[in-house]
C-alpha cells in the first residue's frame, strides 16, 4: 500500500498534543492542564491577597510564577511551530509505502526503510497516526488527504503489526 502525504504545520500542532496527551511521563501531561490550571489558581488566590492587604511591590515577583504557569500551552504551541520549520525533513511531498516487512518512508531529503520490529506502539486521533519508534521518537502520517481506505489500511496493518497504546 503506498500513501503520498504532506504534513503541514498544523497536521505537526495536532501530533505534538496527541503525543503530549499521552505521554508516560507524567510532567509532560501536566503542562496541558494541571499547570495552568494550577496557575489560575494561584492567580486568583495572589488577586485576592492584594485586594485584602493592598498592593505591594513585593507581590510583583509572585505574579511570575502562576503567569509561566498559564502561558505552558501557548509556549509549546510555539515551540511545536518552531521546531516544524526547522525540521525540513518533513515540508514538501511525502511518501509511505507499507508491506508486511515493514514501511518504507520517502520525503526530498530522505529515505529510509524500516521492519515492523523498529515501531513499539501507535497512536490515532481523528487527525493522525503517531508511529512510536521509542517513547520519544514517532512518525507522523495525518489523515488529512487520505481516503478512507487508506486510513482503514494502514489501521489493519499498525493494528497486526504493532501495539497500540491504550
Amino acid at each position: 500500500m503506498r500513501i503520498d502525504y504532506e504534513i503541514s504545520e498544523q497536521d505537526f500542532i495536532d501530533a505534538q498534543r496527541l503525543a503530549i496527551k499521552n505521554s508516560p511521563i507524567r510532567i509532560v501531561r501536566w503542562t496541558r492542564l494541571l499547570l495552568p490550571l494550577f496557575g489560575v489558581g494561584l492567580l486568583a488566590f495572589l488577586i485576592n491577597t492584594v485586594a485584602e492587604q493592598g498592593f505591594s511591590m513585593r507581590f510583583i515577583p509572585a505574579f511570575i510564577f502562576p503567569l509561566i504557569f498559564i502561558s505552558l500551552p501557548f509556549l509549546n504551541k510555539n515551540a511545536g511551530k518552531k521546531m516544524y520549520w526547522k525540521t525540513t525533513s518533513l515540508h514538501g511531498g511525502l511518501s509511505l509505502e507499507a508491506s508486511e516487512e515493514g514501511l518504507e518512508m520517502k520525503g526530498p531529503s530522505f529515505a529510509s526503510q524500516a521492519g515492523w520490529s523498529t515501531f513499539c506502539q501507535y497512536l490515532e486521533d481523528d487527525h493522525a497516526f503517531l508511529l512510536y519508534q521509542n517513547q520519544q521518537v514517532f512518525n507522523i502520517i495525518p489523515k488529512r488527504g487520505l481516503s478512507l481506505d487508506q486510513i482503514a489500511g494502514l489501521r489493519q496493518y499498525f493494528e497486526t503489526k504493532v501495539v497500540q497504546k491504550t
